[in-house]
Formats: structure tokens, sequence, C-alpha cells
């Protein structure tokens, strides 16, 4: 199992320790090439593709989770708001393949990703995913009438020309050490340019406030205080610690909290490992995706809501409206 802190990443990337000789040499190596290929694209050596719509491009500068999903989730219906068709491509990290594929309702997470599954489950919009995210994108405008394209995680896809980078950071766990992979979390150096275009925390611009646990097997809601004073709970998540804490603000007594990998496979065997079938287990809505085929009727996910103030998307929605004008 992974530390509770940094969801399975090495600790020296978050508890200020200086990284090894062996992991400072290797992102030298890393930053080099880094660079190689951003020159590349800037001499179009490498080329972009420009879509006839506009690509969002919703991303994070470290490695791991830092509430890119919970964001999308708010997002989205701010921009339908506008009377927009928007649509989701993601890598779909996890899965098997990689195919490009429509998320629909045969799919599992095996095959599309455990994010892109909750996604369009939660909002109903058109998801599509493939590691090429050219042609995931392209697949998406051939086959729907979309008007916006969000890409989920794309902040290094530079192939696809983005018009708008939208950046999350988890206010707990920042940019780490501040050193690039492998001595450290971030994907590429903090101040990097180009930059993004609005940079939002999670815990601090957005948040997420718990609604009501819903039956990972059956569905069944009940009421947060309904539950039971004692649970085993489960996160496989960027950062498993702020879900333990948010249940344990619940007034809920965590008997035992395993963090898990982000991303990390389950199976009714894993899970059986810490689950006793003596209290609740507990997890949280993205976990209860890889869980879906063999969950236990004492199996509770904790649904919440993103609250963020909509004027923080206020920038977005004026460019967004030129460059659909433009287009029109």
């Amino acid at each position: 199992m992974s530390d509770q802190k940094t969801g399975g990443w090495p600790m020296f990337w978050y508890v200020g320790r200086t990284p090894p000789i062996w992991a400072k040499v290797l992102m030298t190596v890393y930053c080099a090439l880094l660079w190689l290929k951003r020159i590349a694209y800037q001499l179009g050596v490498l080329k972009t593709v420009k879509l006839p719509v506009p690509v969002v491009v919703v991303g994070n500068r470290v490695v791991g989770g830092a509430g890119k999903t919970p964001l999308l989730l708010a997002l989205v219906p701010v921009l339908q708001a506008q009377g927009w068709r928007v649509g989701i491509i993601s890598r779909g990290y996890g899965r098997k393949d990689h195919l490009v594929r429509a998320v629909d309702v045969l799919s599992t997470s095996d095959l599309v990703g455990d994010e892109p599954l909750l996604l369009w489950q939660a909002l109903g919009v058109p998801v599509y995913v493939g590691s090429d995210r050219v042609a995931a994108a392209r697949e998406l405008l051939a086959n729907t009438p979309v008007e916006i394209i969000l890409s989920d995680d794309g902040w290094q896809h530079w192939r696809l020309s983005r018009d708008y980078v939208i950046e999350v950071v988890d206010v707990d766990k920042g940019y780490g050490n501040g050193y690039c992979l492998p001595a450290g979390p971030l994907r590429e150096p903090e101040n990097s340019l180009p930059s993004a275009d609005l940079t939002l925390y999670n815990g601090r611009d957005f948040t997420l406030v718990p609604c009501y646990w819903r039956n990972v097997k059956t569905g069944k809601q009940c009421a947060l205080d309904k539950l039971s004073a004692s649970v085993v709970a489960m996160a496989g998540i960027g950062n498993p610690q702020r879900f333990f804490d948010t249940v344990s603000q619940l007034n809920i007594e965590i008997v035992h909290a395993v963090a898990l990998k982000d991303h990390q496979a389950l199976s009714l065997s894993v899970v059986q490992q810490f689950d006793d079938g003596q209290q609740p287990l507990v997890m949280t809505v993205k976990d209860a995706v890889r869980c879906r085929e063999f969950a236990q009727e004492h199996w509770w996910a904790l649904v919440v809501e993103t609250q963020v103030d909509v004027k923080l998307f206020s920038s977005l929605i004026s460019q967004l409206n030129q460059q659909l004008s433009e287009n029109n």
C-alpha cells in the first residue's frame, strides 16, 4: 500500500528531503529531452494540429491527481449554461489498450479508464479516450455535434493545439519539492513557458462538499449522518488523506485507512485484504467506478459536489465567446 500523503509517490518528492544523486542525474536528462521536444515544436519540426473548435486543456504540472476530475464536473455545466455543446477527450489512464474509444453504457474502467467513465456517467456528455489526443478529438468531432472540447490532463500533449489552459494544483501538495521528474513530481519546471491561462487550487479556489453516501452495489442513497459510527476507508486518488480527513469531519471513526495508488487496479481479492465485512467500507466515487462489477452491499461511495465561484471562469467564457463568434 502507498503512503497516505503522497498517494504512492516517493516520499522525498513532498517532505522536503534532498533527492538522491541518481534522481538528479536522471532529472537533467529528462529536462534536456523536454527542452528539445519544446524547441522542435517551436521550430515547426514537430507539427501541432489545430481543430475547428476551441480546445480547453485541464491539466496539472505535477504527476498524480490534483483535482482535475472534480473541476471538470463543475466546469461542464458552466459551459452548458452558455448554450454550448461540450465534449471531453482523455487518455484514459490505466486502461488495457491505446485504441480510441467512445465511452458508453458497455464501457468498463478497464476499457476506458476510471475518470472518463466517471465523467460520462455524471455529466452525460460525449467522452472519447485515446492515447493519441488528436485522433480521439477527431473521432469526437466526427460523431457528435460538439462546439467545445475539454482535454482532460492534456498538459504536455503539445501536438494538439490548445486555446486555453487551466492548471489545477492541490493546495496541500503544491509543487512538492520543486524538482522535475524523477527527482520531484514536476513534469516540467514550475516557471516554464507557456504558462497556464488560469491556475486554480483544489482546497482554496474550489472545494468538494459531501452530499450523501451511495451504495456501490445497489445505488441506494444514505444520508451523511445515517451510515455508521465507524468504517473502513480506502482511497485510490492523488491525495488519499484529503478523503480520510473528509470522512473524519463527518464524525465517523475510521478504524482502518487504506491509501492506494492513484488509479490502482482493483479486484475483489485485493479489496478483501482489508475489508473484514464487520463495518461499512467507504471510498470515493472514482474508486467505486473500479469496483462496480464486484461490489458488495456494505460498500459505500461518498458523493461530493464541487463548489467553485463561476466568476473564476469569466476570462475563459469571454475568450470562448469570441472564438465561437468568429467561427460562425
